[in-house]
């Protein structure tokens, strides 16, 4: 079958490698790589391992660099615990690897979880520096491409968390892309290894990431929605690369004004979200949706995250799947972080069912009060609710709670000292059920594919833009938010602010790996004028102001002790641990 092969060979499962690659893959350290080592690598191999440098740990389960725990080395968990942590959307109570730091918005460079962050991006770059290095995969110009965006979206990362990270295009024996204009450490002829790896500055990674994607457009796969049977299914295309393009131009003001209101790019972030939502790509609705999985009682934005959601429709709106197969493709960092850190034992669907996979809930990451007020004026509602009696309440089908308790007592909606699971609301929103009553392919494992980029982002970039340009009172603005609250059961507004939007982003892509950025571009995370205050925030019962230093992460310390050309991020004190 189609579906079989693509999801062992292409970007699923590099996983499933092991045998072809492990000569080719031995050589790729996090370091810098000479590509003559070997001679005739498995380029198929590789722009597989590429991919799977989004979802997977290594290529025999075990990370590609070296850690405590493999699972913490994937870049899904790390987006959660870098964007999704210091927000209102979430709150871990675990105290391993300082993920509490992260939680209190309490940051410095030994942090070790912040290593795993930056450890795995330098890794995915090495991965898709040597590819693109390879004269034999200039041959398939789509593949080449496609690699391309994924570098590209690697820096997109670096630029985001860490402002002004090292940079290295190239892993030859030739001095990797530098210029004068940028570092004056800079010496023409000189041949720079890991440990002299130079920073080029927010501005020059904000354009060469622009030019990357531009550059790489052309040679894409036409937009088009593809299912799990589909051989393209999991692909980037087009569509990847304007979705990419449109939250790189929304974030532009942050990235190189340090305000993310004060934008030159607001027309080029509406241009580029308006092709992916006039491109074959739609947004999922009841429209779209089988007669089975409404006789099984869901909705579509139910559809979106559960363990079929790669063939039950929902994959219309998926511009970048990333597939798993709880069979084919096991691990404790993609998906499976997703259902198994958000869920107890206890814990049930909106449909009242569990999360169909055996033993793994974790009970680690709730919602903060803040995040539920977004759906219920008094957020108390929903205490001893479970998902389903919340769901009944009719306010907006992506309200996906629970809010019970468990053994160790009532739920409450304050965190309140953060030293249980059932302090704070929890949220079940990825679970590993079929919508069509099917049964998983593993009873342990996840089937669920993590749609990376959706089309529902390109709604709310475009609304954003379109208010900047246009005004609050755009009719244009509103009709993309209406689209989506219809596609939620919730009911429209008369008109929005762009305060509405920013709330908006909330209910629809909450713990999705986006919402430090989002509330960074309206200066409302780090900073005197942030007014938005949640539940410990820089770690007060109340939420309190920090400094906007910490709109950026801090370069690792052992990163900036094993390179004598890098200058900790303005701001932040070196800890030598």
């Amino acid at each position: 079958m189609k579906l079989n092969k693509f999801k062992i060979i292409a970007p699923a499962a590099a996983l499933l490698l092991s045998a072809s690659l492990s000569s080719c893959m031995d050589d790729l350290n996090k370091g810098n790589i000479d590509p003559t080592v070997d001679a005739n690598p498995n380029i198929m191999g590789l722009y597989s391992k590429c991919y799977a440098g989004l979802i997977m740990e290594g290529n025999d389960g075990n990370a590609d660099f070296t850690i405590d725990d493999n699972g913490k080395s994937t870049l899904l968990r790390n987006l959660f615990n870098f964007n999704e942590v210091p927000t209102d959307e979430a709150v871990c109570w675990w105290s391993d690897g300082g993920i509490a730091d992260v939680a209190y918005n309490k940051l410095d460079p030994g942090n070790a979880t912040l290593k795993n962050l930056y450890y795995r991006l330098m890794s995915n770059i090495s991965y898709e520096n040597h590819f693109l290095s390879l004269d034999a995969a200039k041959a398939d110009k789509t593949k080449y491409a496609e690699v391309r965006v994924l570098r590209a979206y690697s820096y997109f990362l670096m630029l985001d968390f860490f402002g002004d990270p090292t940079f290295i295009d190239k892993i030859s024996a030739e001095t990797p892309r530098q210029a004068h204009a940028y570092n004056e450490k800079f010496e023409e002829g000189k041949s720079y290894t890991r440990a002299e790896l130079l920073q080029m500055g927010r501005e020059f990674l904000f354009n060469w990431v622009k030019d990357e994607l531009l550059a790489a457009e052309p040679d894409l796969l036409a937009a088009k929605p593809e299912t799990d049977s589909d051989p393209d299914y999991g692909r980037i295309d087009k569509g990847t690369c304007w979705l990419l393009l449109s939250r790189l131009y929304l974030n532009a003001g942050t990235y190189l004004n340090n305000d993310g209101q004060n934008n030159q790019y607001w027309d080029k972030a509406l241009e580029y979200a308006e092709k992916v939502i006039n491109s074959d790509y739609k947004l999922f609705d009841d429209s779209k949706m089988s007669n089975e999985a409404k006789a099984n009682g869901y909705k579509p934005y139910d559809l979106l995250f559960m363990g079929d959601n790669g063939s039950n429709g929902a994959s219309c709106e998926a511009l970048l799947p990333l597939m798993q197969d709880g069979e084919k493709t096991q691990g404790w960092g993609g998906s499976m972080f997703y259902v198994a850190a958000l869920w107890d034992a206890t814990m049930q669907t909106v449909t009242g069912k569990d999360a169909a996979t055996t033993a793994n809930t974790w009970s680690g990451m709730r919602v903060r009060p803040q995040f539920v007020e977004k759906f219920f004026t008094d957020p108390k509602v929903v205490v001893n609710k479970s998902a389903s009696e919340i769901r009944a309440m009719n306010v907006d089908d992506r309200a996906i709670l629970w809010g019970k308790g468990n053994s160790d007592g009532d739920r409450t909606l304050e965190i309140g000292a953060n030293d249980k699971f059932v302090k704070g609301i929890a949220t079940p929103k990825w679970n590993n059920n079929y919508s069509n009553g099917g049964t998983p392919h593993d009873s342990y494992n996840v089937d669920i594919d993590f749609f990376l980029f959706r089309v529902a982002e390109a709604y709310l970039n475009a609304a954003e833009a379109e208010m900047h340009i246009n005004g609050e009172g755009s009719a244009k603005a509103k009709g993309y938010i209406d689209a989506l609250r219809n596609r939620a059961h919730a009911a429209v507004r008369p008109s929005y602010t762009l305060n509405d939007v920013l709330d908006e982003r909330s209910r629809e892509l909450y713990c999705e790996g986006l919402r430090r950025t989002d509330l960074i571009r309206f200066n409302q995370f780090g900073g005197t004028q942030a007014t938005y205050k949640w539940e410990l925030k820089g770690g007060s019962t109340n939420g309190t102001t920090f400094t906007k230093t910490y709109n950026v992460y801090p370069l690792p310390s052992s990163e900036v002790r094993s390179n004598k050309n890098l200058t900790q991020i303005d701001g932040y004190n070196e800890v030598q641990n």
